[in-house]
């Protein structure tokens, strides 16, 4: 089944874009400090999973995560990295999300949960990546006798790759994955269902 690209669409959805975009702020506002503990908790259970022994904890204050470790020293700085800046593009997803037809069926709340799921995961990788930085490069001897230049250069470029790319790009990567059939007819392409491989024109030919 092949949908075409229909004008009206592109139209509706700018109406309702900036509408939405009120609504996804106010609903991340509301949840952001839940956002906070899940992001930071499922963070610290991923970097301790890897981790012996078991040291890291992540702490919320102030929408900040603070970066302990069991075995620093009392009198240490203790690293901390804005919570807000990785889960804000929370605000975008939902936006584009309750901008598209009919965003309260079961069908595009289904989507927008497994959507989150996989946009809540890739912000946690993203403090993770800020951890494992700060441990390879903040912390003067004990990171250059812990880790090596490679590491160093690795969880670098995950961070930058999920700071800047990523943040920006993934909650519309993520949009149009879970809604291709839907946003395609919006940006003015046509949209063809899986499995369709003009199956229905064939059939006509063959009724001839």
């Amino acid at each position: 089944m092949t949908v075409r690209p229909d004008p009206a669409d592109s139209r509706r959805f700018v109406r309702r874009l900036p509408i939405a975009a009120i609504v996804a702020l106010v609903v991340w506002v509301l949840l952001r400090s839940t956002l906070d503990g899940a992001v930071s908790g499922f963070a610290q259970l991923l970097i301790r999973a890897y981790e012996y022994p078991k040291v890291t904890r992540l702490v919320v204050v102030d929408h900040r995560a603070e970066v302990r470790r069991a075995d620093m020293r009392t009198d240490s700085v203790v690293p901390t990295v804005a919570l807000t800046e990785i889960h804000f593009n929370t605000i975008v997803l939902l936006a584009l999300y309750l901008a598209l037809p009919r965003p309260w069926s079961r069908q595009q709340l289904e989507r927008l949960v497994m959507g989150w799921s996989v946009l809540y995961l890739t912000q946690s990788l993203n403090l993770l990546f800020h951890v494992k930085f700060l441990y390879a490069s903040a912390f003067g001897a004990w990171s250059l006798q812990t880790y090596s230049a490679v590491a160093r250069n690795v969880f670098g470029f995950l961070q930058y790759a999920t700071d800047l790319p990523g943040r920006f790009a993934l909650p519309f990567a993520i949009w149009i994955g879970f809604n291709w059939d839907r946003v395609m007819p919006i940006v003015g392409l046509s949209s063809t269902a899986p499995g369709d491989s003009g199956g229905g024109k064939r059939g006509k030919r063959r009724g001839k």
